[in-house]
């Protein structure tokens, strides 16, 4: 059963920021080098980001107030809560684990790693913490209610229910013991105390959203549907942003056979959410009840864009096609269905019957002779498409409940520990790897920060290149600007200084701007000459491995020219490392290099030898991470994901995302 939202509480010491604003300060202070740090000055400064939650450079602060003097609990403690926020609760229950080990008496420590402990399934370790914070502080509420939930997810419910007892007694009751307590009681099947509770509850406070949200889903347990829309209504009303709400009413009232009212609280979930998967698919299979079935399609699509492989969607839309008159379609959506279910002949019946109506007899009769062979009850053919009032879990891909309605999956932790875990909103993540450490003309923006790496060629370059306005040369793997970027008098100004270079130095940069214009032939025509002139410049070894590559992702070569502009591009970076070793962004550029040829271990090899060179190079380990977690290891990759995100790479975050709904994914699959 699904249980109405709580909320842990977060002690307000856990959000107490200092808003103290030393701007002199910041334009003055170098931060160059750690013995020049004030690491109380920077931890402020750190502090001052955090005011206005901006935890990527508050981190950034941490960090450096950390190498500075790295025997101080605060920065870490700091730290944590930053990563905390981020949602990155493995990298914040390890700054937890420092700042208690530099000093194991701040209790305000302990309650923050028992809410990352929380995140990290750890409930027999925060109920550890919640020990100390409540020997420190034994009136301590929010500890105690805490600690009673994780007793709670453990399933030990009479220490559990005595501490929610023991709130609820308080004068004035602690009203999120109710709930709490009201959940236990549902667990341990005593429906009726668990009512009572709740509308004890809604004496104490008759506004409260979670209450009737509890009693809806109470009363569609109880397949008392018109009561469910009733109570599902009034919590609406008291919070209108809630989409979960939307989707329990929407429900209630398909039970009701009031599809039109349920697809109006579709729309409103997908407005308040556009990616919820449940609520387009649900949607899909109304409006096509409804005959509404070309914006039924539009779901179904929506619906496999997230999930290519989902066999029911797949399914339903090779039959809305079909209805609709794409029978070219539906032959593709039948065709790919029928590869991962062979034997689903009714498929085969369908897809012959567009086969008839787009004239092509041969594989219509070819699909009948496969149907009549295994001895089909063509019966089965002849049942509607009707509405079905039962409902399947997302992760059930039976064929044959391709018209019920999905709900999200069980989810244990979201149902006990409420909003804080919050909503994934299915950020899309791209699987690309970051790509390699280049030499690239970029362009200075106020706000924008980009990370370059350590070249010695690139910067005497660099140095040259006075008097542009908004261009700048970077060795660096974040994004080049494009042509029309490139203020029309700085590239004016590039083509007047490339004269007065060295002559590779000229034909490098001749390369870097040939790029930025596509130029890719002319790009690698100066790249080589810049070999040809200098075998020893490790930049043009760089650059040369680099815009083969671009060459090899977006030409039309045959096998063999890929195979040789492959090792032509490993044999450059190679090259350059055995001429600078010690340098880690040739080592990291090498391992993009190995993995973009799919060569796995062996690019997570060189990424970690690039860490060892630089262990604060946040691309290698989120590229690290991402190979890690295509390969299952994740708690490799979860370690990786948050040392990128501790460096600075934002990237890294909604990867975290990711990998927790894998596991829970992995972990439902694999429940009994």
């Amino acid at each position: 059963m699904h249980l109405f939202s709580q909320c842990i509480v977060k002690t307000k010491s856990l959000c107490r920021v200092r808003y103290i604003w030393q701007w002199l300060f910041l334009i003055l202070w170098p931060l160059t080098a750690s013995a020049q740090i004030d690491a109380n000055a920077v931890t402020d400064m750190g502090r001052n980001a955090l005011s206005v939650d901006d935890y990527l450079t508050a981190i950034r602060y941490f960090n450096q107030a950390i190498e500075a003097k790295p025997f101080l609990s605060t920065p870490y403690y700091l730290r944590a809560y930053a990563k905390f926020t981020l949602e990155d609760y493995s990298g914040a229950e390890a700054d937890c684990d420092k700042s208690l080990e530099l000093n194991p008496f701040v209790p305000d420590v302990y309650r923050l790693r028992a809410l990352c402990r929380i995140h990290n399934e750890k409930y027999a370790e925060a109920i550890t913490d919640y020990h100390f914070v409540l020997s420190d502080s034994p009136a301590d509420q929010g500890a105690l209610y805490n600690k009673a939930l994780c007793q709670l997810q453990l399933k030990n419910y009479q220490p559990a229910d005595s501490s929610l007892t023991k709130l609820i007694q308080q004068r004035p009751p602690y009203l999120h013991a109710f709930q709490a307590l009201a959940q236990s009681f549902m667990e341990q099947k005593d429906t009726l105390r668990a009512v009572a509770l709740i509308d004890t509850l809604l004496t104490y406070s008759p506004n409260d959203v979670n209450a009737w949200d509890f009693k809806a889903r109470y009363a569609m347990q109880k397949d008392q549907y018109e009561l469910a829309d009733s109570f599902a209504t009034k919590a609406i009303a008291l919070n209108l942003d809630n989409f979960d709400l939307y989707l329990l009413r929407a429900a209630a009232r398909h039970q009701l056979d009031l599809f039109g009212k349920a697809i109006d609280d579709y729309d409103v979930v997908i407005r308040l959410c556009p990616t919820h998967f449940v609520a387009h698919y649900n949607r899909g299979l109304l409006r096509s009840f409804t005959g509404d079935l070309n914006r039924a399609i539009l779901d179904f699509d929506f619906v496999l864009r997230e999930e290519p492989d989902n066999t029911l969607a797949l399914y339903n839309r090779a039959e809305l096609k079909a209805a609709v008159g794409n029978h070219r379609g539906a032959v593709a959506d039948y065709t790919s269905l029928l590869r991962q279910y062979p034997t689903f002949y009714y498929g085969y019946l369908q897809r012959a019957a567009s086969y008839r109506k787009i004239g092509d007899t041969k594989r219509a009769l070819a699909d009948e002779a496969k149907v009549m062979k295994a001895q089909l009850d063509l019966s089965f053919s002849k049942q509607g498409r009707k509405s079905t009032k039962k409902v399947r879990e997302r992760s059930d891909r039976e064929i044959e409940r391709y018209q019920a309605l999905i709900e999200e999956d069980a989810d244990t932790v979201r149902n006990i520990f409420g909003n804080l875990f919050g909503k994934l909103q299915n950020e899309r993540v791209s699987d690309e790897l970051r790509p390699m450490y280049i030499p690239t003309i970029v362009i200075r923006q106020s706000g924008r920060n980009i990370s370059s790496g350590y070249m010695p060629e690139a910067e005497r370059i660099a140095a040259r290149l006075t008097g542009l306005e908004r261009a700048a040369l970077l060795f660096t793997a974040d994004a080049p600007a494009g042509a029309a970027d490139i203020p029309q008098r700085d590239e004016a100004r590039l083509q007047q200084i490339i004269p007065k270079l060295q002559p590779a130095e000229q034909a490098i940069l001749r390369s870097v701007t040939a790029m930025l214009h596509y130029d890719y032939t002319s790009a690698l025509n100066e790249a080589t000459l810049a070999l040809r002139t200098d075998s020893a410049s490790v930049l043009a070894l760089v650059q040369h491995a680099h815009v083969l590559q671009r060459t090899i992702k977006v030409g039309d070569l045959s096998e063999s020219e890929i195979i040789s502009r492959q090792k032509l591009s490993a044999s450059s970076l190679l090259r350059a490392i055995s001429l600078a070793p010690d340098n880690a962004y040739l080592h990291y550029d090498y391992a993009c290099l190995l993995a973009a040829r799919s060569m796995t271990d062996q690019a997570i090899e060189a990424f970690t030898k690039a860490l060892r060179l630089d262990p604060q190079l946040p691309e290698a380990y989120l590229n690290r991470g991402i190979l890690y977690y295509r390969s299952g290891k994740w708690q490799e990759a979860k370690q990786d994901f948050s040392f990128a995100g501790q460096y600075g790479l934002h990237q890294a975050y909604p990867w975290l995302k990711r990998l927790r709904r894998s596991e829970k994914e992995a972990s439902a699959t694999s429940a009994p």
